[in-house]
């Protein structure tokens, strides 16, 4: 994880840029920016340092949406408004130009980017019941069906699909709340294999009376399938990030997680029925009306217009927590056909047909899950198709 994360939470700083965002002028700006010309005009003389913060083109889109611990990154090394000597770059000298913040006011480490910490403080935990049935051989028939009830837990503090060596904490000083499912756990998984043997040929069921050639051909034919049914995979709903990454919303109404995935025309909907519609979120109602057009942030609502998600407030976890969702599950069946000839005492002609996902059944993609996405809930990929093969093989 990177020590090296700048703060925002312990510092005045998100006070400072609440008071911001909403339109008013925050102290520390006027006193962090005082002489400087951010664009609009020089701090103390013409403009106050908020006002200043809110018309740059490198700062209003975060503010406005909230996002402030980009706002502290960029404030730690950028040199915006200030005289650099020459030959050189004094990376954050913005922050440091009035001399009442010290280098280490946003970062404790302002010497160094990043500083990675490496450790195996995450945790994992996995819970399982495992039950297997098998039929062994009994007129021809040998299957064996396995299933497992599980459950995967833990603190992964990676990317949201999970994976990877970095630690992508929404709160650095919080690690635990990002204890969840993770991204390999599978409530429920099915799967199944078995063979029969085709009740053709001499005193089958079939072609009991028949001899010779006759019998040889429709005797010996093996009918063979596998199977699989498993849960989606638990997938992330997300907002803007508000303390550093993987921004989850929070839940103002009742909200559904299970799906009912359906197909229509050229996309699918994880939804269903339930038509839920992308709407202004309401915190761009009270930023500044300098920042309005700047605020890209939108929440979900359902069909009525009630809205149901929205992003959590800056500084924030959202209360709908990591991958609360489970996507579309999967389900396949493949299957084979065998034939096996004898032409002399030692030797056989097998013929075999294999259908792989026999039924053509595609696979649905994972939805959009973006709250501030104008195709929340579409699900826009699938795949999976039959393919068949067949072989002639001569054993002996």
């Amino acid at each position: 994880m990177n020590i090296n994360e700048a703060d925002f939470t312990n510092n005045g700083l998100m006070n400072a840029l609440l008071t911001t965002q909403a339109g008013g002028d925050a102290p520390m700006f006027d006193q962090m920016f005082k002489g400087l010309n951010l664009g609009s005009g020089v701090v103390g003389a013409a403009i106050s340092g908020s006002e200043a913060l809110r018309r740059n083109a490198s700062f209003r889109t975060s503010i406005a949406n909230g996002d402030f611990a980009a706002v502290a990154r960029l404030l730690n090394t950028t040199n915006i408004g200030t005289v650099q000597p020459a030959g050189q770059i004094i990376a954050g000298g913005t922050l440091r130009s009035s001399g009442l913040f010290p280098e280490n006011f946003i970062v404790a480490n302002p010497q160094f980017s990043t500083i990675n910490y490496r450790n195996n403080s995450d945790s994992s935990k996995y819970h399982s019941l495992q039950t297997q049935v098998t039929i062994r051989p009994t007129s021809g028939i040998t299957t064996q069906f396995t299933h497992t009830w599980s459950r995967a837990t833990g603190v992964s503090g990676s990317t949201p699909d999970g994976g990877g060596i970095t630690g992508d904490y929404r709160d650095l000083l919080n690690r635990n709340a990002d204890y969840s499912v993770q991204a390999n756990h599978r409530l429920h998984d099915f799967r199944g294999h078995g063979t029969f043997q085709l009740p053709f040929g001499s005193n089958k069921w079939i072609g009991r009376n028949t001899t010779g050639v006759i019998a040889r051909l429709i005797e010996g034919w093996q009918f063979g399938t596998v199977f699989s049914v498993s849960s989606g995979a638990p997938l992330n709903v997300s907002g803007v990030n508000t303390i550093y990454a993987n921004g989850t919303p929070d839940v103002v109404a009742p909200f559904s997680r299970k799906g009912n995935p359906a197909w229509t025309g050229v996309f699918g909907n994880y939804f269903g029925d339930q038509q839920y519609q992308r709407v202004p979120d309401p915190a761009c109602a009270g930023v500044s009306p300098v920042l309005t057009l700047f605020c890209t942030k939108t929440a979900i609502a359902d069909a009525s217009g009630k809205i149901v998600l929205q992003n959590a407030k800056p500084g924030q976890l959202g209360g709908l927590g990591l991958r609360p969702i489970d996507g579309p599950g999967a389900w396949n069946l493949d299957a084979n056909l065998v034939k096996k000839i004898r032409i002399a005492e030692s030797r056989n002609l097998a013929v075999r047909i294999d259908a792989a996902n026999l039924f053509n059944h595609p696979t649905l993609g994972n939805p959009n899950l973006d709250i501030n996405s104008g195709t929340f809930g579409q699900i826009t990929t699938k795949n999976g198709f039959r393919t068949l093969a067949g072989q002639l093989r001569l054993e002996f």
